[in-house]
Parts: C-alpha cells; sequence; structure tokens
C-alpha cells in the first residue's frame, strides 16, 4: 500500500518507520523543503495525519484536491476548547477525503513497541465501514489490534485520549501504557 505521512514528528516517525518496516511504500511529507507535502500525497493511497492538532485545518484546506478519495487518517489532537478531531474540518475543507480517526489516544512510544509482556495492546478507531479494512490494514501493520468503534466516534476517541493522557502523565505511570480489551 501506497502510504504519506504527513509530518515528521514523534508519531510520524514511528508510524512511517513500522509502515514500511511491514513492507508499506512510504513517503514522508512535513513542511521542511526536502519533505515535500506535495510529493507525498501523490500516488498516496492512504495519509496519516501526524501533524500538530492547531494546523490541521490549514492542512485540509490547502491539500484538498490531492485527498480527495483517499483514506485520510488523522492521529492528530487539538487541545483546549472544542473537539479534539479534525472531522468537521476535513469535511468543510476537503469533503471528498475519507476521514478515519486512530493513533490520537496512545503515546507514540507504544506504537514504536506495542506489545506488554506478551500481549498486543489494543488500538480503537473509527472510520466508514467502507474503509474499515484499509485502516485495520494499517493498524496491524504497526503492530497493534485494532478494535473499530464503528463510524463517526471520533468523540469518543477524545474521551480515550483524555483518560490515556490522565493515566499516562497525572498518575504518573509513565508514557507506555495502553489498552486491551478482554
Amino acid at each position: 500500500m501506497d502510504i504519506a505521512v504527513i509530518g515528521t514528528g514523534n508519531v510520524g516517525r514511528t508510524l512511517g518507520k513500522a509502515l514500511a518496516a511491514a513492507g508499506h511504500d512510504v513517503r514522508y511529507g512535513s513542511r521542511t523543503p526536502e519533505k515535500s507535502v506535495h510529493e507525498a500525497l501523490d500516488g498516496a493511497e492512504v495519509v496519516i495525519v501526524a501533524i500538530p492538532g492547531e494546523v490541521v485545518a490549514d492542512f485540509a484546506r490547502d491539500h484538498a484536491g490531492q485527498l480527495d478519495g483517499k483514506v485520510v487518517i488523522d492521529t492528530a489532537n487539538k487541545f483546549g476548547d472544542g473537539p479534539g478531531h479534525s472531522a468537521a474540518d476535513f469535511a468543510a475543507l476537503a469533503p471528498g477525503a475519507r476521514y478515519a480517526r486512530a493513533f490520537n489516544a496512545l503515546g507514540w512510544e507504544n506504537f514504536a513497541e506495542p506489545v506488554f509482556d506478551g500481549v498486543v495492546a489494543d488500538l480503537f478507531y473509527s472510520a466508514d465501514a467502507d474503509d474499515r479494512e484499509t485502516v485495520e490494514q494499517v493498524i496491524t501493520a504497526v503492530g497493534l489490534n485494532p478494535v473499530y468503534l464503528g463510524p463517526g466516534q471520533h468523540d469518543l476517541l477524545d474521551q480515550l485520549m483524555t483518560l490515556w493522557f490522565t493515566l499516562a502523565l497525572g498518575q504518573g505511570r509513565g508514557r507506555h501504557l495502553a489498552f486491551k480489551v478482554l
């Protein structure tokens, strides 16, 4: 699968590395000139948005044409008032993008090391039913167990993100902390 990873911070680099190791064709796009977002999006089937939440709307607006028909996995979290996800931004600014929400409710460390004492961590996600198989392939390639919440469950994922931050940072348990449905 051809995957564009937009963002080269901890989340983007970690996901891209895992996906490339699983055999996917990964291209990065970032603000640096040598990593053109336009070039990364060209020919991609899936786009992973791993940039600061505050600039996701600008990304959707600026690249709407290239996102048309592509599965766009939003990993970014907006902090502050309003939702943590960017579903409304994509619907308004890049309506041809096929929006999915995943990789937002765990720290990047868990994408690098998704197994805990021999148990694979779960990753909750939301996507339209037509995109479920594609998103699950991406999640599985990273080494996590996909748990489908259904379409439009972005606010629920934001609540999981809040829970993860509370447990990992607020409770002092550390960032290598994940969820498992038993």
